[in-house]
């Protein structure tokens, strides 16, 4: 009696299981998908980042430093090996200038500016007249200084350091925006670099390193001459 009781128990647990195997099973847990889990916390990094943007100088080792925009915020990065995330950097150049000012030799293996002359003259840097006459002999179409006419913005236009195109309409306030004057007053020792060593700036005004501006001048005035490009 008791063996047949135990095989009917026995058929009946195993029936039980087959039949159990072919149901579903309501409130299982779906497998763990690491990779969309992943980016999906990109995503959300990603449209939730608070960039932060900052202005940054950068030596670029060639005679010339530029003004970058630094935007730096949470993002993902594909690859052949799936995805990632992180933080992600992007450096803009907004402008380029010239290491050394007009006159001055560009030292390669120094990355200096005194190839040529002495501390006394600051290194062969010269002054130009944005015009040799206080009249409008110089003025482009719009009242500027002429590429071709004005000695100051020629000397920049037909300068070709590290195969660039250059000229002399740099806004001092550009400089203020970036933190300039600091980076050119750290080279005091190769530049003129006190408030009354004034630069043409836009048009026919100038300025000192520090971004104080005095305005339009006589055009016959000599300044030094800092040549710029956008970009």
């Amino acid at each position: 009696m008791k063996t047949i009781l135990i095989s009917i128990l026995l058929m009946s647990i195993i029936v039980f299981s087959q039949c159990d195997s072919n149901l579903p099973i309501i409130g299982k847990k779906k497998k763990e998908d690491p990779v969309g889990n992943l980016f999906a916390l990109c995503f959300q990094l990603e449209l939730g980042s608070n960039y932060n943007k900052s202005n940054r100088i950068q030596d670029n080792g060639d005679g010339t430093i530029s003004l970058v925009e630094v935007i730096a915020g949470g993002t993902c990065q594909f690859s052949a090996f799936g995805r990632a995330f992180g933080r992600h950097e992007g450096v803009t150049p907004r402008y380029t200038i010239k290491k050394c000012i007009q006159g001055q030799v560009y030292r390669q293996a120094q990355n200096d500016c005194k190839g040529t002359g002495t501390a006394a003259n600051y290194w062969g840097a010269q002054k130009l007249q944005a015009c040799p006459t206080n009249d409008t002999a110089c003025d482009d179409s719009i009242g500027k200084q002429s590429k071709t006419l004005s000695p100051a913005r020629a000397s920049c236009i037909n300068d070709k350091t590290a195969g660039q195109s250059w000229d002399n309409e740099y806004s001092f306030s550009v400089g203020k925006e970036y933190n300039l004057s600091k980076y050119l007053s750290n080279r005091a020792d190769e530049l003129p670099v006190s408030d009354t060593d004034y630069y043409w700036s836009f048009g026919f005004g100038a300025g000192n390193i520090y971004g104080g501006g005095v305005g339009a001048q006589s055009k016959d005035t000599s300044n030094y001459v800092m040549c710029f490009r956008k970009g």
